[in-house]
C-alpha cells in the first residue's frame, strides 16, 4: 500500500509539472488545450465510475443505518435515535436518495454494486460541480492555455478521487458550498453568499471554519466601502433570513405536526454531539497532535496548564486573530494612535495634521487564501480532526491560484494536495485505528510535512500582503 501511495504521488507531481511547463510556461495552442481538457474530463469520469462501484471501507455501516432510519421511520425523533450525525440538509438529501433506491427496488446492502453507486453518487456529483465552478472562474480570469492545470488539480486530485469515489465520504457536499460561498464573495454577491454558507453548514458543521472570511467580506464590502443605512439593513435582514432558514430546516426533526409535539432536545443533541465529536486529540489525522504522539488519545489529557481540548480551542482563537491581522494589514486599516496634547498657548493646537488614509478595498484574490488558511490551520492545530477535514482547503487553494496565478500559490496547492492524499490514504489503507500505534515512523513524517505546508501557506500570505503594500 505504501508503494502505491508513493507511485500515485509521483504520478500526480509529474503530471502537474508537465502541464505547468507545456501549458502555462510554453503557451500551448488553444486547440491542444481543448483536447487536453477533454482528456482530463473523460479520464476523471472513467475513474469516478470505476471507483464508485468498488466496495468502500468508509462509513458503510453508518450510511446504511442512516438510510434505514430516514426511509423506514419518521423524521421526528431522528436525532434522538442516532448518535453523532449530520445536519438537516444531508438528511433530506439521503432521505430522497433512500426513497429513490427503494423505488428502483435496490436492496440496502453493500453486496449490490447498484446500491454502492447510488450512495456515492451525491459526493461524486459535487466533485464535478466543484470542477465546473473552478473551470468557469478560470474562464473569467485566465487565458485558455492556463485553464487546463486548475481543472486537472481538481478532477484528477488523488485525494478527491479516493475520498469521494472510493471510500464513500460526503465531504464534497459541503466543500462545494464552501467554494460557492467564496466565489460569491469574490464576485461581490454577498446576499447569495449568506444562503450558500448556511447550506454548507447544514450539510456539515465544518463549513463554519470559513465564517471569519465571510465576516471580513461584510466589513470590507458593506461597512468600509459604499456604506449606506439602507444597504446595511438590507444585508442584515438577508443574513437573518438565512439564519431563519437554518432553524426552520430542523422543524421536521424536532416537531411532530400531527400531534403538536415539540422536542427541542433533538436540535441541542445534534449540535452537542457534532461539537464534542469523538473526544480525541487527533482522530487519525496527521497534524500537530500526531506529531507530538497524541493521535487517538483523549482530548481531556493534560498538556501543561491546559488539556488538549483547551489548547485546541486556544489555537482556533489565535488562528482567527492572525487571520484578522492579515485582513487589517491587507485593507490598510489602522487604529488611531493617541494624540499628544499641545499647550494651550500653541497656535497649532487642535489643528488637524492631515486626513487619515481611508482603508482600501481588500484584494478579492486574498479571500480564498484566507479561507484555506483557516481550514488548514484548524486541521493542523485543533483537536478532534479527521484526515478528511482538509478537503475544502485544496479547492480553495486552486481557486486562489486562478485569481492570482503565482508560483508560491501553486506550490502551496500541490503541497497540500499531497498532504491530504497521504493523510487519507494512510488513514483508510495503511494505518486504520486498529493498526495505529505510536511506534510507527511514517505518520510523524507526514504530520511534520502537513504542519510545514501550513507554515508555508502562512508565509505566502504574509509575503503577498507586504509586497502589495509596498507596491501601493
Amino acid at each position: 500500500m505504501l508503494i502505491r501511495l508513493f507511485l500515485f504521488s509521483l504520478l500526480y507531481l509529474g503530471c502537474t509539472l508537465f502541464l505547468y511547463r507545456r501549458c502555462v510556461r510554453s503557451g500551448m495552442p488553444s486547440e491542444k488545450c481543448f483536447y487536453l481538457e477533454l482528456c482530463i474530463l473523460f479520464l476523471s469520469v472513467y475513474l469516478s465510475l470505476y471507483l464508485s462501484v468498488l466496495t468502500p471501507n468508509g462509513d458503510s455501516v453508518y450510511l446504511i443505518t442512516v438510510l434505514k432510519n430516514l426511509t423506514e421511520k419518521p423524521l421526528f425523533g431522528f436525532y434522538d435515535r442516532l448518535g453523532i450525525t449530520y445536519p438537516p440538509l444531508f438528511n433530506y438529501l439521503y432521505f430522497f436518495l433512500g426513497k429513490l433506491i427503494e423505488l428502483l427496488g435496490i436492496p440496502f446492502d453493500w453486496k449490490y454494486r447498484s446500491f454502492i453507486f447510488c450512495v456515492k453518487l451525491p459526493g461524486i456529483l459535487c466533485l464535478f460541480l466543484m470542477a465546473f465552478l473552478v473551470w468557469s472562474e478560470a474562464k473569467k480570469h485566465l487565458p485558455e492555455n492556463e485553464r487546463v492545470l486548475p481543472l486537472f488539480l481538481t478532477l484528477l486530485n488523488p485525494g478527491y478521487l479516493l475520498v469521494s469515489c472510493y471510500i464513500c465520504q460526503v465531504d464534497a457536499l459541503y466543500a462545494f458550498f464552501v467554494l460557492l460561498t467564496l466565489c460569491l464573495i469574490v464576485n461581490r454577491c454577498l446576499k447569495a453568499a449568506y444562503f450558500s454558507f448556511a447550506a454548507g453548514i447544514l450539510f456539515k458543521f465544518q463549513a463554519v471554519f470559513i465564517a471569519p472570511v465571510l465576516l471580513f467580506a461584510i466589513i470590507d464590502q458593506i461597512l468600509l466601502h459604499d456604506f449606506s443605512r439602507k444597504r446595511f439593513f438590507s444585508h442584515l435582514f438577508t443574513g437573518l433570513a438565512a439564519i431563519g432558514c437554518m432553524l426552520l430546516s430542523y422543524l421536521p426533526f424536532i416537531c411532530e405536526f400531527r400531534t403538536g409535539t415539540f422536542n427541542q432536545n433533538g436540535f441541542a443533541h445534534n449540535l452537542a454531539s457534532s461539537v464534542s465529536g469523538y473526544g480525541r486529540a487527533s482522530t487519525n489525522a496527521y497534524n500537530f497532535w500526531t506529531l507530538i504522539g497524541l493521535n487517538l488519545k483523549r482530548d481531556t489529557k493534560m498538556l501543561g496548564p491546559l488539556s488538549c481540548s483547551g489548547w485546541g480551542y486556544l489555537s482556533i482563537v489565535l488562528l482567527v486573530v492572525l487571520c484578522a491581522c492579515f485582513f487589517l494589514k491587507a485593507a490598510g486599516i489602522r487604529f488611531p494612535s493617541p494624540q499628544k496634547k499641545e499647550p494651550c498657548g500653541n497656535p497649532h493646537a487642535n489643528v488637524p495634521r492631515g486626513n487619515p488614509r481611508m482603508p482600501r478595498p481588500l484584494s478579492s484574490d486574498l479571500y480564498p487564501l484566507l479561507a484555506a488558511f483557516l481550514v488548514a490551520g484548524v486541521f493542523c492545530f485543533s483537536v478532534r480532526m479527521m484526515s478528511r477535514y482538509l478537503y475544502p482547503a485544496i479547492v480553495l487553494l486552486i481557486y486562489a491560484c486562478i485569481l492570482r496565478p503565482t508560483k508560491k500559490r501553486l506550490l502551496c496547492t500541490v503541497a497540500f494536495s499531497l498532504a491530504f492524499f497521504c493523510n487519507v490514504w494512510c488513514d483508510y489503507m495503511v494505518y486504520p485505528y486498529s493498526a495505529y500505534h505510536n511506534g510507527l515512523f511514517l505518520p510523524y513524517i507526514f504530520s511534520f510535512y502537513t504542519v510545514l505546508c501550513f507554515l508555508g501557506l502562512t508565509y505566502t500570505i504574509a509575503d503577498e500582503i507586504v509586497r502589495d503594500r509596498t507596491a501601493a
